[in-house]
């Protein structure tokens, strides 16, 4: 009797947690006047990209934010309601942390080349966007010497001064080839990518997406 008294109870809890995590899942966040598209993620500028990149920097307070391609999935949020369930869905890794970290000005510019050093032919996981910087650059010229200008909170960005810039955990580990610049770096940990997006759409209530962060001064390939 007590035995099956308990796998009741068990039952039961087993049920409550599942209706939890369903309903958080169904949560509305806020809404979207514009759709949140990553699906050129990999090589261009993105409004998900923006967004996420945005939720990062907001997280840990940083001055800017560098969020690596291979975050997103390649998929569209239409304009309306965002829920919980479909903006952590458009992520493929939600649970890995935001940090906090120290980089040059000269780091950000070498990131910065690395990212645009397959364009325009090539997308790449690791092609970067961006939060807090405007840059613009020129696709047609040689890899490593794209990049034209670079500007910080409407300033432009000094090769020797610290900035503080928040990234996902396994970009400041060096992944997808950045540890040739991102050397041991010291990290102060943030919540996960997937709670700073959530949260920051629930902060501001009503997004609007817009593009012009990364700006190609070539001609279009034709």
């Amino acid at each position: 009797m007590r035995g099956s008294r308990l796998l009741r109870q068990m039952g039961l809890l087993a049920l409550a947690i599942a209706l939890t995590a369903a309903g958080a899942a169904a949560e509305v966040l806020g809404k979207t006047t514009a759709p949140l598209d990553a699906r050129e993620a990999r090589k261009a500028e993105c409004t998900l990209g923006n967004l996420v990149a945005d939720a990062a920097r907001s997280a840990v307070g940083a001055e800017a934010a560098l969020v690596q391609a291979s975050q997103l999935r390649t998929e569209v949020i239409p304009a309306g309601e965002v829920t919980r369930e479909s903006l952590v869905g458009a992520l493929l890794y939600p649970d890995e942390r935001v940090v906090l970290v120290e980089l040059s000005g000269a780091q950000i510019a070498a990131a910065l080349e690395r990212s645009l050093s397959m364009l325009p032919k090539k997308p790449s996981t690791s092609f970067l966007q961006v939060s807090g910087l405007n840059v613009t650059y020129r696709s047609e010229q040689p890899a490593e010497g794209r990049v034209a200008e670079i500007r910080v909170g409407g300033t432009p960005l000094a090769a020797g001064k610290s900035y503080k810039v928040a990234m996902p955990a396994s970009l400041a580990k060096g992944a997808l080839g950045y540890f040739r610049i991102f050397n041991e770096l010291k990290t102060q940990q943030g919540p996960s990518l997937g709670d700073a997006a959530a949260d920051y759409v629930r902060a501001m209530r009503t997004v609007s997406p817009q593009t012009g962060r990364l700006r190609d001064l070539s001609p279009p390939v034709k």
